[in-house]
C-alpha cells in the first residue's frame, strides 16, 4: 500500500499542535503548500522505480535467492553445467509471473488514485468571492469547502456551517468504521447567531488542532480569535474524508488534514500477513532439503577427487578439458564438481512450490467465498477472504473463543420487561388485532404493559417535578424511568428525505445562494376524530414538527394541536400517508421518524419509551425536545453528556428541568456500576433497601431468562454543586487531560437513587446451537468470551449447547488473589482424584495428553465446564496463577468468561496460543473483539449490527454464525487435506528426479555430467508436472462435503495435523528414493549389452519419470473430475510435444556437446522403450499402491471408512428423505449406524453390522432400514 504516513508536514510544531490559517483569509499563496495536499498516490512504483523495487522486493525470498545464485555461479566458464540462458529459465519465469502480477496490482492501485484524485467539489476562491469546482487532489489544509447532499467528504473537515439553523448534519460513515447507521455531527458554535447568513469573511479564526494521527473517534482542538480566546472543538465537529453527507442539504467546513495525514488513510495499514503452521513446517523441510542436496554435493566432490586420484597417468583423463595442467589438481578438481553439482541438482529447492501454493491458495480462496452455501441473502454478503496464506488452518482450529453478543445472538434488540421500584413490569404476550397491526407497522415498537401504559399515559412536568407531593413515589420513579429511557443516549432523529432537489451547477454559484428561507407546512388530517378519546392526550401526535433542513422549505415548529385543528393540509409529496393516528404508537410509524443510533441496546430502550407515549423528537447540542404523553412536546435544557466507556460500564446525561430548574443526573449502566454507587442515604431507607433488594433478585430472574440488563438511576444536585464540578470538566477538557476528565465523570456519578432496571432480548442466530454442537463434536474446544452478566451468559451456553445437563460446571468468583488460588487448587485437587491421575500430570497438560491412562479417562475428564467473571480473571491472569489456571481450563471443553474487558479476551487468547500451543481462532462482531481477533491465529470477523471494526480486522468474514460450521469442518478440512498432500508430491517429485541424477553419477566418474538434456531437467519441474499438483490443491475431495457435516468426527484429521506430521516427509523422501533406484536401474538394466548411446538411456528414464509422476499423483487424487483428467493428460502430451518438436528441430541447442536430433523420435520405436517404462512404472508404484490397499483393508482411517460408505447412502432414499451413516470401529469390527431423516422430522436410528461381501462384490449389511449394496 505504501508508506501512507509521510511524516510531519513543515508547519506542525514540535508540541503536537498544528496552527491552521484559513486561505480564504489571503495569505500568500505559499502559505497552504506547508502542509500536504490532498492528491493521494498509494502505488508503490512509478516507471522508473518498478523494476529495481520489484526485484530488491522479490530478493527478500530465500528461494528467488538461491536460484539468482545458481544463476550466478553457472557463468564460471569452468561450472558451465548448464548453458547460461537455460539456466536463467526457473528463476526468470518465477520473477517474470510475479511482477507481472504486481505491476497490475498497482497499475489498478494507480487507477483508483485517478479516479479519487480527480472527483470534484466546490471549493471558495477569495479572487472571484465564489465556490468552484476544483479537483481533489487541489484541495489544500486552509481551503473552504462547500458540500452538498449525497456528497463524499473529500479530506478531513472542521464544520463552520450546515443548513441546519442548529448547526447539526448527519454523515454515514461505512467506509470508516463499516457503521451503516448515520452519525450526527455539529458545526462548531464560533457565531452566536448561528441562523444568519454565513460568508467567508466573517470566519477570521486560526485553528489549533492534534498532529495528524490515526484516532478516528478522538479529536480535540480549538478556534482561537484575533485576541487569543479560544473556542473549544471535539471529534463531534470534525467530518472524515470517506463519509458521505446524508439527509443535511449542505455544510461548509475548514480542511485541517488532507491526503495521506486524513484519519481513513492513516489507518489503512494494507493487507496482513501470517504464515500457518503448514507454511512454518514447509520452511523446516525446506532446511532438510538444503542439507540433502549439501550431502550429495559433497559426497559427489569427494567421489571426484578420489576418482581422478586414482589415475596415475594424467594424460588418460580424456574426458576433462583443462587448460593447465596445475588444473588437474584432485582437490581442485572435486571444489569445482561441488559447485556442478549443486547448479545440475538444484531443483532440490523446489521452488515451484511457492509459486504452486500462492496459486493453490488463490483458487480455494476464490471457491470459498462463492459457496452459496455460505451467502446470507438478508445482508447480501458472500463469505470473504481477507487473507490468502492461511486457507489451510482453517482445518485445524483446536480452540474456538466466541464473542456472545452479535456472534451468537442477532445483536437486534427487544425490549421485554422493566423493574421499576422493586415492581416486575413484564411485556404482555397477547394483543388485540388493532394493537398488532400496528405493531406489524413498525416492528421496533414493542407491545407495553397496560398498566405501565396507564401509568405513563399521566406523565407530565409536574409529575416528573420532585417537589410534587401530589404524586406518589412510584408514579415519579415509572415517570423518571421512562424520561431516562428516552433522554439518556446518544440517539438522533434523523430526519425526513429532501423536499427539493439540491442547488446545481456546472460550475461556479455564489455564496448568496447557501442560506435556506423558512416555510410552512401543514397537515390534513382525514381522520374522524374517535367519541373515547380518552382526554385527547394523544391527539397533537398528529404534528410533524421535525428538524428540516432543506433549500427552500423549512417547516416551522407546530405544536399544542387543538380538538378544532383538524383539517391542516400538506402535501403528498411530504409524507406518504395522509392517515395519522391519534395514537403515540403509530405517531412514529406514519410520521416517519427514524432513530439512529450506535447501540442496539440505546435504540431498543428509545422505541420502547416511544412505545409507551414518551418520545425523542429532535436532539441538538443544548436541548432535548422530548413528547410527555400528558404534557404534549417540552424542551429540556441538556447540560453535559457523559459518554459510555467500558471502564465506568455507564453513560449519563445531564438536564435542567424547564419547570423547577432542577439539575438532574440520570444514568443507566451494568448492575455493578450502578448498584456500588448508589448513596447511603438512599440504601439506608428501610422502604429502599426492598426496593434495592427486589430490583436485584428482578435483575436475577432476567439474567435467567437470558435477557440483558441495564440500571437506571438519577441524582439531583445543588445549583453549587454542579457548577463546582463543571469548572472542573472544562478545565480538564481544555488542558485535554482525559485521566482527569474520567475522574470528573466517576465523581459526579455517586450518590445515586435507584429507579429500577431493564431486560432487554437477545435472541440466538438461526443454526447457533446445531453449529456449537457440530464444533465440539469435532473435538474443538468452545470458549465464549463475553462483557455480559455472569447468569445471562451461563443461560446462553445451555441455550446454544455450549453446556449440556450432564456437563459438570466449575464456577470461579473470587473477590481477591487468594481466593482464587484457593479455589483453583481445589478443583485442581479434586479433578486429580476423580481421574486418578498423579500429581505430576494434573500440573503438566502436555504429560497428560501423553498418558495412556489418560486417554482411556478423556471422557470423563473432558466432560467439564468452567465460569469465570471478569474480577476472577483479572487474579489468575496473575504470573503466579496463569499455569493453574490453565491446567484447569485444558480439562474442560467449553469455558465462559463472564464481564471480560476487550483487554482480558485478548489476553486469554494469547495464554491459550502460547502457553498451550494451541491453533486458536477467535470470532467477533463488534470493535471491543477486534484485539482477541488480531491476537488469534486466525481472526473471524461477523457483518453484524456494530459496524465492521471486527470485520476489517480479521482474517475470513462471514455474515452469520453458523457458517461457521461449513467454513471449518467443510473448506478447513479441504483447504488441509488438499495442501497437505500436494506440498508432500511437489517434496516427492523433486526428490525423486533429483536422485536420478545423483545415481548416474556412480557410473560418470563424478564428474557432473547428466545423461538427459538440461531443457528437461528444467521443464520437468516448471511444465511437464506442474499442473495436476494445482489442480489438486484446489478441486481435489478426499470426502463429500454432506458427510463432513453430518460427521464431525472426520475434523480431527485436520486438528491432530495427521497428514501433514514431520515425518511425513521423511516417508515421501524414502519412497522417492526407492522410486528412483527403479526408474534409473531398471532402464540400466534393460540397455546394458545394447548399442544405445547416453541420450537414449536418458530420454527412457525421462519418459519413465515423467509416467510415474503423473501416475502417483493419480494414486493420491480422491475424486477424479474432467480438470483432474485433463491437467494429467496435458502434463503428458506437453512432454511427448516438446520432446520430439524439441529433438527434431535443433540440433545444436544444448551445450555440452550433446546432440539432441532426432533421439525422441529414434527412442520412442523401439519395443525396449515401451517396455521398459512400463515395467518402471509398475515396480515403482506397487508399493505404494501395496500400502494403501493394506491401509484400506486392515488399518483404514475414519475418513477412507466415510467416503467409501457414504457412496452407499447418498441417495438411498426418497427424494424428501435424506440419509447419513456413523461408524465405530475397534480393530477387527465395524459398526454402521444409519440414520434416516423422514419428511416430519423424526430420525430413525438402527445400530447395524457389516456382515459380509458376497461373490459379485454386494456388501451385506444387516439391520438397515433400507437396502444398501456397492
Amino acid at each position: 500500500m505504501g508508506n501512507l504516513i509521510r511524516g510531519q508536514s513543515k508547519n506542525d510544531n514540535a508540541q503536537g499542535v498544528r496552527m491552521v490559517t484559513p486561505n480564504h483569509l489571503g495569505f500568500d499563496t505559499q502559505h497552504h503548500q506547508q502542509y500536504m495536499s490532498n492528491c493521494i498516490k498509494t502505488t508503490k512504483y512509478n516507471i522508473l522505480t518498478f523494476l529495481p523495487k520489484n526485484l530488491f522486493e522479490q530478493f527478500h525470498r530465500f528461494a528467488n535467492l538461491y536460484f539468482i545464485f545458481i544463476v550466478g555461479i553457472n557463468f564460471v566458464p569452468q561450472l558451465q553445467a548448464f548453458g547460461k540462458e537455460i539456466a536463467m529459465i526457473p528463476v526468470v519465469f518465477v520473477l517474470l509471473v510475479t511482477a507481472i502480477k504486481d505491476a497490475y496490482e498497482d497499475y489498478r492501485r494507480y487507477e483508483s488514485d485517478k479516479r479519487v484524485n480527480n472527483c470534484k467539489c466546490k471549493i471558495y476562491d477569495r479572487q472571484t468571492s465564489e465556490y468552484k469546482q476544483t479537483q481533489w487532489q487541489k484541495i489544500h489544509v486552509g481551503d473552504l469547502v462547500h458540500l452538498s447532499c449525497n456528497e463524499f467528504i473529500p479530506a478531513d473537515i472542521l464544520l463552520i456551517k450546515s443548513s441546519d439553523p442548529m448547526g447539526i448534519c448527519y454523515i454515514e460513515t461505512a467506509n470508516i468504521d463499516g457503521e451503516s447507521n448515520l452519525k450526527q455531527r455539529e458545526a462548531v458554535h464560533w457565531n452566536n447567531e448561528p441562523t444568519q447568513e454565513f460568508t467567508p469573511s466573517s470566519f477570521k479564526y486560526n485553528i489549533e488542532c492534534e498532529l495528524p494521527n490515526p484516532e478516528i473517534y478522538h479529536f480535540h482542538g480549538a478556534l482561537v480569535d484575533p485576541t487569543g480566546h479560544k473556542i473549544l472543538m471535539n471529534k463531534t465537529n470534525l467530518v472524515l474524508r470517506g463519509c458521505v453527507l446524508r439527509n443535511t442539504d449542505f455544510v461548509q467546513g475548514i480542511v485541517l488534514y488532507a491526503g495521506h495525514e486524513t484519519k481513513a488513510l492513516m489507518n489503512n495499514q494494507g493487507p496482513r500477513y501470517k504464515r500457518s503452521a503448514v507454511e512454518r513446517q514447509i520452511n523446516k523441510d525446506v532446511i532438510w532439503c538444503v542439507v540433502i542436496l549439501v550431502f550429495m554435493c559433497l559426497f559427489g566432490a569427494m567421489g571426484s577427487g578420489i576418482w581422478l586420484d586414482h589415475f596415475k597417468d594424467i594424460s588418460k583423463v580424456i574426458y576433462i578439458a583443462f587448460a593447465d595442467a596445475d588444473r588437474y589438481n584432485p582437490e581442485y578438481q572435486g571444489f569445482l564438481v561441488f559447485w556442478t553439482y549443486i547448479i545440475i541438482l538444484q531443483v532440490m529447492i523446489p521452488l515451484p512450490l511457492y509459486v504452486s501454493i500462492e496459486l493453490v491458495k488463490l483458487g480455494q480462496a476464490y471457491f470459498m467465498s462463492n459457496d452459496q452455501e455460505m451467502y446470507d441473502e438478508a445482508s447480501n454478503r458472500r463469505m470473504e477472504c481477507r487473507a490468502l496464506n492461511i486457507n489451510e488452518e482453517l482445518g485445524q482450529v483446536q480452540y474456538i473463543f466466541s464473542d456472545k453478543t452479535g456472534t451468537l445472538t442477532e445483536n437486534k434488540m427487544v425490549f421485554k420487561k422493566c423493574t421499576i421500584g422493586g415492581t416486575d413490569y413484564p411485556n404482555p404476550d397477547d394483543v388485540d388485532e388493532t394493537m398488532q397491526h400496528e405493531i406489524q407497522l413498525n416492528s421496533d415498537l414493542v407491545i407495553p404493559n397496560a398498566a405501565l401504559h396507564s401509568e405513563v399515559s399521566r406523565m407530565s412536568l409536574h409529575s416528573l417535578n420532585s417537589v410534587q407531593l401530589n404524586v406518589s413515589y412510584q408514579s415519579k420513579r415509572i415517570h423518571e424511568f421512562f424520561l431516562l429511557m428516552a433522554i439518556c443516549n446518544t440517539v438522533f432523529v434523523s430526519p425526513h428525505s429532501h423536499l427539493a432537489e439540491l442547488y446545481k451547477s456546472n460550475g461556479n454559484f455564489s455564496t448568496n445562494n447557501t442560506h435556506a428561507s423558512n416555510g410552512n407546512i401543514t397537515i390534513k388530517n382525514n381522520n374522524k376524530k374517535k367519541k373515547n378519546d380518552k382526554n385527547n392526550r394523544d391527539h397533537a401526535d398528529s404534528d410533524i414538527s421535525q428538524s428540516g433542513s432543506t433549500i427552500g422549505i423549512m417547516p416551522n415548529r407546530v405544536s399544542n394541536i387543538s380538538e378544532n385543528d383538524t383539517h391542516l393540509e400538506v402535501p403528498y409529496n411530504v409524507l406518504d400517508e395522509s392517515y395519522i393516528s391519534e395514537s403515540s404508537m403509530l405517531s412514529v410509524k406514519t410520521l416517519k421518524t427514524r432513530y439512529e443510533a450506535e447501540s442496539p441496546d440505546e435504540l431498543a430502550l428509545v422505541y420502547a419509551a416511544c412505545s409507551y407515549g414518551c418520545r425523542l423528537l429532535k436532539r441538538s447540542m443544548n436541548t432535548i425536545q422530548v413528547w410527555i404523553p400528558a404534557e404534549g412536546e417540552v424542551d429540556l435544557n441538556l447540560l453535559n453528556v457523559l459518554p459510555f466507556d467500558s471502564d465506568r460500564k455507564r453513560m449519563s446525561v445531564i438536564v435542567q428541568d424547564p419547570l423547577s430548574g432542577e439539575i438532574i443526573l440520570y444514568c443507566k449502566g451494568a448492575d455493578s456500576a450502578i448498584l456500588n454507587n448508589l448513596s447511603i442515604q438512599f440504601k439506608d431507607s428501610i422502604a429502599n433497601t426492598r426496593i434495592i433488594t427486589e430490583t436485584m433478585n428482578n435483575i436475577t430472574e432476567y439474567a435467567i431468562d437470558g435477557l440483558r440488563t441495564l440500571c437506571m438511576a438519577k441524582r439531583v444536585l445543588t445549583q453549587q454543586e454542579y457548577e463546582r464540578w463543571s469548572e472542573r470538566v472544562i478545565s480538564a477538557e481544555e488542558t485535554q487531560n482525559e485521566t482527569l476528565l474520567y475522574q470528573c465523570y466517576c465523581d459526579i456519578e455517586t450518590d445515586l437513587e435507584l429507579l429500577g432496571a431493564t431486560g432487554i432480548e437477545d435472541k440466538l442466530q438461526d443454526g447457533v446451537p446445531e453449529t456449537i454442537a457440530k464444533l465440539r463434536a469435532a473435538g474443538i474446544c468452545v470458549w465464549i468470551l463475553t462483557g455480559d452478566k455472569q447468569e445471562t451468559a451461563v443461560n446462553i451456553a445451555y441455550s446454544c449447547r455450549l453446556f449440556t445437563q450432564d456437563q459438570e460446571v466449575i464456577t470461579l468468583n473470587a473477590n481477591n488473589k487468594e481466593a482464587a488460588e484457593e479455589l483453583l487448587h481445589l478443583h485442581l485437587e479434586q479433578q486429580r482424584r476423580d481421574s486418578g491421575l498423579p500429581q505430576v500430570l494434573i500440573h503438566n497438560p502436555n504429560m497428560i495428553r501423553k498418558t495412556s491412562k489418560y486417554k482411556k479417562k478423556q471422557s470423563l475428564q473432558r466432560n467439564l465446564a468452567l465460569v469465570i467473571d471478569g474480577k476472577t480473571l483479572a487474579f489468575v491472569m496473575d504470573e503466579k496463577l496463569k499455569k493453574k489456571f490453565l491446567d484447569l481450563a485444558y480439562m474442560c471443553q467449553s469455558v465462559v468468561c463472564c464481564r471480560a474487558t476487550p483487554g482480558q479476551k485478548s489476553e486469554v487468547v494469547k495464554l491459550v496460543r502460547d502457553k498451550l500451543k494451541k491453533l486458536t481462532l477467535a470470532i467477533g462482531d463488534g470493535a471491543n473483539d477486534v484485539a482477541m481477533i488480531q491476537t488469534a491465529n486466525i481472526g473471524v470477523g461477523i457483518v453484524g449490527q456494530e459496524g465492521m471494526q471486527a470485520v476489517m480486522s480479521s482474517d475470513f468474514a462471514i455474515a452469520r454464525f453458523r457458517f461457521l460450521e461449513r467454513l471449518l469442518l467443510v473448506h478447513g478440512h479441504w483447504c488441509y487435506d488438499r495442501l497437505a498432500r500436494m506440498t508432500l508430491y511437489m517434496f516427492y517429485k523433486n526428490s525423486a528426479f533429483v536422485f536420478l541424477l545423483f545415481w548416474f553419477q556412480l557410473f560418470n566418474g563424478f564428474s557432473g555430467t547428466t545423461m538427459m538434456d538440461q531443457y528437461y531437467l528444467i521443464l520437468y519441474t516448471s511444465l511437464f508436472t506442474s499442473l495436476p499438483p494445482v489442480i489438486l490443491g484446489i478441486f481435489d475431495r478426499d470426502i463429500p462435503a454432506y458427510l463432513l457435516l453430518s460427521q464431525p468426527q472426520l475434523y480431527k484429521q485436520g486438528r491432530e495435523s495427521q497428514m501433514y506430521l514431520p515425518h511425513s516427509f521423511w516417508v515421501n523422501i524414502a519412497d522417492a528414493l526407492y522410486q528412483s533406484l527403479v526408474i534409473f536401474f531398471v532402464p540400466y538394466m534393460a540397455y546394458a549389452d545394447s548399442d544405445a548411446n547416453v541420450w537414449e538411456f536418458g530420454t527412457t528414464i525421462t519418459s519413465s519419470a515423467v509416467v510415474i509422476a503423473i501416475l502417483h499423483l493419480g494414486i493420491e487424487t480422491k475424486s477424479w473430475t474432467w480438470v483432474h483428467w485433463v491437467s494429467a493428460i496435458f502434463s503428458l502430451i506437453s512432454f511427448i510435444a516438446f520432446a520430439l518438436a524439441f529433438n527434431a528441430i535443433c540440433v545444436t541447442c544444448s551445450g555440452n556437446g550433446f546432440v539432441p536430433y532426432w533421439v525422441m523420435e529414434h527412442t520412442i520405436v523401439t519395443s525396449v522403450h515401451w517396455f521398459t517404462v512400463v515395467l518402471t512404472c509398475v515396480v515403482a508404484l506397487t508399493p505404494r499402491i501395496f500400502v494403501r490397499v493394506m491401509q484400506t483393508s486392515f488399518l483404514p482411517p475414519i475418513v477412507l471408512f466415510e467416503r467409501v460408505w457414504g457412496k452407499f447412502t447418498h441417495n438411498p432414499l426418497q427424494e424428501e428423505d435424506d440419509a447419513y451413516v456413523a461408524y465405530s470401529s475397534s480393530e477387527h469390527q465395524c459398526t454402521l449406524t444409519a440414520f434416516k431423516s423422514t419428511r416430519d422430522g423424526r430420525e430413525m436410528e438402527t445400530e447395524t453390522n457389516i456382515e459380509g461381501t458376497q461373490p459379485d462384490g454386494t456388501t451385506v449389511i444387516s439391520g438397515a432400514p433400507y437396502i444398501v449394496t456397492a
